[in-house]
């Protein structure tokens, strides 16, 4: 039995190597649902106007009118998070970037893993389908952490997500932390495919002080 749930691991492990976008050729680029999906949370939060308003203080009203479809500078998604957060404040931009996160989440499920290697992880013990996840996560980390440097560690009951120098606290101050877009569609993936009611939790911040990015896993 054991051979057995190896093997299938194993098998989850490969389909999402298969699956998996060729490595960068440099450093600092993000996949366009880091945008997509905040124009996407703006509309439907506050609507087209404000969405507009955000975009255009963050200098990237040509994403709106062209929306991007391959990887983008990360200095894009640094610029409209900071705009957001400036127009609507911490707390109301702090939806926006979780409901993003959620819609990114359920692209990613959607398009890129495959239907036969979610079937698979939902039906391994939680311990080997959270590090066959976590697995795939960390070798995709170049499509969400741009220049930011990802990292996890696997513990009972749950994993512990790290990004030194993330994209979206990097050079910022504040009271709380600032990734929640991180930890909701960590939260969502790890929700639908390793534990219902898994719950991520950014526990520490370089925005507040912090010298990384934490985000705590918690399998429901």
């Amino acid at each position: 039995m054991g051979q057995d749930v190896e093997s299938a691991g194993s098998m989850a492990v490969a389909a999402e190597v298969a699956a998996a976008p060729s490595a960068p050729s440099s450093a600092g680029r993000i996949g366009p649902n880091a945008v997509t999906r905040i124009a996407e949370a703006l509309a439907t939060l506050h609507g087209e106007e404000v969405m507009r308003g955000v975009f255009a203080d963050a200098a990237l009203l040509h994403h709106l009118q062209k929306p991007p479809g391959s990887m983008l500078d990360e200095r894009d998604v640094m610029a409209l998070h900071r705009a957001g957060r400036r127009r609507l404040g911490e707390v109301a931009f702090a939806q926006v970037a979780d409901l993003a996160g959620q819609l990114t989440g359920d692209y990613i499920l959607a398009k890129r893993i495959p239907m036969f290697a979610q079937r698979l992880l939902k039906i391994l013990p939680r311990w080997l389908a959270s590090r066959v996840l976590g697995k795939a996560i960390a070798a995709h980390a170049w499509t969400f952490a741009g220049s930011g440097e990802f990292s996890l560690v696997a513990r009972p009951g749950g994993m512990l997500l790290t990004i030194k120098n993330s994209p979206l606290a990097r050079a910022e101050q504040a009271d709380v932390p600032l990734c929640g877009y991180y930890s909701a569609t960590f939260e969502r993936i790890f929700s639908r495919l390793v534990a219902p009611g898994t719950a991520v939790t950014e526990i520490s911040c370089v925005a507040t002080g912090a010298n990384a990015c934490c985000f705590d896993v918690v399998f429901g």
